[in-house]
């Protein structure tokens, strides 16, 4: 829990962050048995093998927990995006922004249920207005490096690229949506090659 300047140490500050963690990956766990609207801080608490006293300091309610979940991994796709968008080559920069967009979330399902407010119906009600807006703007800054690249690989302007990647946005969290659900494989389809028929149709546009 938060310290006193005192006792604020590099270990006291490491036991911390463990902590603080243990709870966070023991908050995943119990979203992805319960879901949202069932989920209690009781339970997440049981979970990471403390009291609930012992999670408030750092979160006001599960709410919060759920924001910060989410807050940290669109921070992690920004930083996943971020090379891939403006490193390298313009010519091959939207394929790559594309990839690096779609293996983010094809690997990591968790991280897409978080995103899509889908564990077992979750809105994004509850999350508050000023957390909400700090989410929106995270998720907006992601969507803006799609818009790089694809302004780079394109040579489009800032009102074309600004379109064009809500469409491709739309059209990979669709996608997404039907490999984790397993709707691709019922349907006879494989994600990577659709992703590259994607790609390649709109090099040659």
């Amino acid at each position: 829990m938060p310290t006193s300047p005192a006792d604020r140490n590099p270990r006291t500050e490491r036991l911390n962050a463990l902590r603080r963690q243990m709870v966070l990956d023991a908050a995943v766990r119990v979203f992805e048995r319960d879901g949202l609207e069932k989920t209690t801080i009781r339970a997440i608490a049981k979970e990471a093998g403390c009291t609930t006293g012992a999670i408030y300091p750092w979160f006001a309610g599960k709410e919060t927990i759920y924001g910060a979940l989410l807050d940290e991994s669109l921070q992690r796709l920004h930083a996943h995006l971020g090379e891939a968008a403006t490193a390298g080559d313009a010519p091959t920069a939207a394929r790559r922004a594309i990839h690096a967009f779609f293996g983010y979330y094809a690997q990591r399902r968790t991280d897409f249920s978080l995103g899509m407010y889908l564990f077992q119906g979750l809105g994004p009600r509850g999350l508050g207005r000023d957390m909400d807006e700090k989410l929106n703007a995270r998720l907006r800054q992601c969507v803006d490096l799609l818009g790089v690249a694809l302004a780079r690989t394109k040579g489009w302007d800032a009102a074309t690229a600004a379109v064009e990647q809500m469409n491709l946005f739309t059209y990979l969290m669709g996608l997404l949506l039907l490999l984790h659900t397993h709707r691709l494989k019922s349907l006879g389809q494989q994600a990577d090659t659709l992703l590259d028929h994607y790609c390649l149709a709109l090099e040659q546009r």
